[in-house]
């Protein structure tokens, strides 16, 4: 049996895509990470009896009907799905309805879910077969399970960790003006709503940014790191806070790392106020930045944080930082808001993936086809898309992909590396008590030309 997992950000996604690659790979399945960047040209030369996708959206609907078309069994496990909205086009009856009428629902052999709510808004709404719908949590968070825990950077150091949020008026990425917002409308936000939350995100925004630098400046023996969404400039950071030599802008690394060495997490709306309480770490909410629209976009990271509701109030609970964290009740706040859009925190989330993928998967004729890779996988491609199809095919998409990226920082950001993947792959197996060198990673070929592609396969040897 051989299952392909589409890998959207390696940067956040990467380690729980590998997490789950070696629990199927335990269970005798060969695995292969398929960047998604590169899914139309590399899955079509693997060989692949299912798919795991990491969205069911408008814009790759196509591509998931070729690949259906095709015999491949497709299934979505969501690159982000935990922190919903109560209304709009990420709430949960709106994905279901999306689901059920886009016809996402006559091509897919199962959905996994991060968390009951939106598992029950999909049974509620008739979506998809109840057997074809599984809550299983997700993967990712699995290291900030006990279980797994000491798989992440251990070594505490206590700086002050603040984590932004604001990547659709920060942008890394530049794009045609009002590419956010079309983005937002096309997913199913109303339009005039958008404008509105827009606006205040921007105030917000530059408030945020005078609140961090007020703090630098308030507690200069307080190390403060701060991390940039993966989707944001940090240029805008390092220009506002540059006069601080407390301050540290660094966006790299797994943010679990980050939170797991920090004494206490600062935010305003993000959703790693989630994983602050997973890990046991005080999520700080700077609530009196809010406006209504920005509070009410998503609101479960305030109900998870403690709520500060001004700057000295913000001060207070830093200055005792031990007191406060040893009086907030992370179980509590778990059961009540995180344990249904996340599920358990039992470390057995990639488990549960690969038991459904493994008991609902059988080999067929494998899918290859080197016409599909020349045509992107669609029935009808654009000339672009045949273009690198067909340099693909001649070179190999691990070429491809190499020459890409040299010209598009997006691109660069999501190369997968087998050096990184085969290193956590065996700290896997290590700690779980497994004979590391029976797992291995490399370069996937073409099962055609034999070309090295940009996947990367799996391997368990007993």
């Amino acid at each position: 049996m051989r299952i392909g997992l589409v890998v959207d950000h390696p940067k956040r996604d990467l380690p729980g895509a590998v997490m789950l690659g070696y629990q199927l790979a335990r269970r005798g399945v060969a695995v292969t990470l398929v960047p998604m960047y590169e899914q139309a040209v590399d899955v079509p030369r693997l060989g692949l009896d299912a798919l795991v996708v990491n969205y069911a959206r408008p814009v790759n609907l196509d591509l998931m009907r070729s690949f259906a078309k095709a015999g491949l069994a497709l299934y979505v496990l969501d690159t982000e799905g935990g922190v919903l909205a109560e209304k709009g086009g990420n709430s949960p009856p709106a994905m279901a309805a999306h689901i059920k009428d886009s016809g996402y629902a006559d091509v897919l052999a199962g959905y996994f879910f991060w968390g009951n709510r939106l598992h029950d808004a999909f049974l509620a709404a008739g979506t998809m077969p109840p057997e074809h719908l599984h809550l299983t949590g997700c993967p990712r968070f699995d290291f900030a399970a006990p279980r797994w825990r000491a798989l992440l950077d251990g070594e505490p150091r206590g700086y002050l960790l603040v984590n932004a949020n604001f990547p659709l008026v920060n942008s890394r990425f530049t794009g045609k003006p009002g590419g956010e917002r079309e983005a937002m409308v096309r997913a199913g936000w109303d339009g005039a709503y958008v404008d509105r939350f827009i606006a205040d995100l921007k105030q917000v925004f530059a408030n945020y940014l005078a609140e961090i630098d007020r703090l630098a400046a308030a507690r200069p023996d307080r190390t403060i790191l701060v991390r940039p969404h993966p989707f944001e400039s940090e240029e805008v950071y390092r220009n506002a806070l540059a006069r601080h030599a407390n301050v540290l802008i660094d966006g790299t690394g797994s943010v679990l790392d980050r939170i797991r060495n920090a004494a206490a997490v600062v935010h305003l709306n993000c959703g790693t106020a989630v994983e602050s309480v997973l890990l046991g770490k005080l999520p700080l909410q700077l609530e009196y930045l809010n406006t209504p629209i920005t509070a009410g976009h998503a609101a479960l990271p305030a109900r998870v944080s403690r709520k500060v509701a001004s700057f000295d109030e913000l001060l207070g609970a830093i200055d005792h930082i031990e007191r406060e964290t040893e009086t907030f009740d992370f179980a509590r706040v778990h059961a009540a808001d995180i344990e249904a859009f996340f599920h358990l925190n039992d470390g057995q989330a990639a488990e549960r993936v690969a038991d459904v993928l493994t008991r609902a998967t059988t080999s067929r004729r494998p899918y290859v086809s080197l016409l599909a890779t020349v045509k992107g996988t669609r029935a009808k491609p654009s000339l672009g898309q045949v273009v690198k199809g067909a340099a693909s095919a001649a070179l190999g998409s691990a070429v491809t992909e190499r020459l890409r990226s040299q010209f598009n920082p997006a691109r660069r950001d999501k190369r997968i590396e087998p050096i990184f993947v085969r290193t956590l792959l065996q700290r896997i197996a290590t700690h779980d008590r497994a004979n590391p060198s029976q797992f291995a990673a490399r370069r996937a070929h073409c099962a055609t030309t034999g070309l090295p592609l940009a996947s990367i396969a799996i391997e368990h040897t007993k």
